[in-house]
């Protein structure tokens, strides 16, 4: 299975980086080191927050419509070897021993507009 996913790793945290999904768009990326967990902010080109996450395992990062954000590609936070448990698991916390090791921010198939 050729999976494709955001690049992100632990060590690079915090980091902001641009993605083209659709549009370009500054993804920023923020580790919260007392209770053990990771937020995405994303940003359009000008800077400007356009919505802000918690990263949650196996629950699509952008889970609502957002004007001015037209990502065109599900990230879906989840460890490839467990697609099949993903339901069982969603919800879940990432956390700084999971990400980018064990799991990715997978993308989607593209979303017809």
């Amino acid at each position: 299975m050729d999976l494709q996913y955001l690049p992100l790793t632990v060590d690079e945290v915090p980091v902001e980086k641009d993605f083209l999904i659709g549009e370009t768009y500054s993804f920023r990326f923020l580790y919260n080191d007392r209770t053990d967990f990771y937020t995405c902010t994303i940003l359009d080109l000008d800077g400007n927050i356009l919505f802000i996450t918690k990263i949650l395992y196996a629950t699509p990062l952008i889970d609502s419509v957002v004007e001015g954000l037209n990502v065109n590609r599900k990230i879906l936070p989840l460890n490839p070897q467990e697609i099949e448990q993903a339901s069982i698991l969603q919800g879940q916390v990432v956390n700084r021993a999971s990400l980018g090791s064990t799991i990715l921010l997978l993308l989607g198939n593209i979303i017809p507009s």
